[in-house]
C-alpha cells in the first residue's frame, strides 16, 4: 500500500518516479501531520522551500564536497517542501491562484539557484566544456517545461499501452520528466562527484523528451 493510501491525503493520479519513490513516502505523512495538526499552511510550507532553495547555489558554487553533497541534500528538501505545500492545500481545501503562484516561485528559485550554483562550479573547477553543457541543460530544461506542460497541472502521459497501464496503478508516468532528471543532475551528480557526466545524462533525456514532445505536436496538427 502507498504511503498515500495508507494516510489517506489526495495525491496526483499520476506523478514522475523522483516523486512518487523518493519523495512522497516522507512528503505525504509530513503534509498529513501538518494538516491535522494545523502546524503549517501551504504557503507555509512553500516559504520554507524558498529558503532552502536559496542557498543551494552557494553550496554548490564551494566546490567542496561538503558543498556538493550539502547542496543535493538542500535540494531534495527544497522539492520536499514544495511538494508539501500542494498536499497541505488540498487536504485542507485552501488551494488558491495565490498559492500556484507562490509554489511556481518556489520551483523556479529551486532550480535557478541549483543551476547557476553548478554553472558556476563547472566555471571554476571544470572545463570549458562542461561549463557550456551545464548552460546548454539550463536552456532546454526550461524549454522542456514549457513544452511538456510540467509546470501546468497533472503531468500528462507520451505512451499508452500494458505499460503504462501497469505503471498508473503505481501512479507512475511512463515516461522521466524534469523532476527525475533533476534529480539526476542536482543531487545523484553533486553527492558522486560526476557533476560533468550527470549533466550529459541530464542534456540528453532533456533533448530526446522535446523532440518527442515536438513530435507529437507536429503529429497531432499534421
Amino acid at each position: 500500500m502507498s504511503s498515500a493510501a495508507a494516510t489517506g491525503m489526495k495525491t496526483k493520479k499520476r506523478d514522475y518516479w523522483w516523486t512518487v519513490l523518493a519523495v512522497d513516502p516522507i512528503a505525504v505523512p509530513l503534509a498529513q501531520r501538518f494538516a491535522d495538526r494545523r502546524l503549517m499552511t501551504a504557503d507555509q510550507a512553500t516559504v520554507v522551500s524558498v529558503l532552502l532553495a536559496v542557498p543551494i547555489g552557494f553550496a554548490y558554487a564551494s566546490g567542496s564536497r561538503v558543498g556538493l553533497i550539502g547542496g543535493a541534500v538542500l535540494f531534495y528538501l527544497a522539492f520536499l517542501f514544495d511538494c508539501v505545500d500542494g498536499k497541505v492545500a488540498r487536504a485542507l481545501g485552501t488551494a488558491s491562484a495565490r498559492g500556484e503562484m507562490l509554489d511556481e516561485l518556489a520551483d523556479a528559485v529551486r532550480r535557478v539557484s541549483a543551476s547557476l550554483g553548478l554553472a558556476v562550479y563547472l566555471w571554476r573547477f571544470g572545463t570549458g566544456g562542461s561549463f557550456w553543457l551545464g548552460i546548454a541543460y539550463v536552456v532546454i530544461a526550461f524549454f522542456f517545461a514549457d513544452i511538456s506542460g510540467e509546470t501546468r497541472g497533472e503531468p500528462q502521459t507520451t505512451l499508452g499501452g500494458r505499460w503504462s497501464q501497469a505503471l498508473a496503478r503505481r501512479r507512475l508516468q511512463p515516461t522521466p520528466g524534469t523532476p527525475d532528471i533533476g534529480a539526476i543532475v542536482f543531487i545523484f551528480g553533486p553527492v558522486t562527484g560526476f557533476v560533468a557526466p550527470s549533466l550529459a545524462i541530464g542534456v540528453a533525456m532533456l533533448t530526446a523528451g522535446t523532440l518527442l514532445v515536438l513530435r507529437r505536436r507536429l503529429r497531432r496538427n499534421a
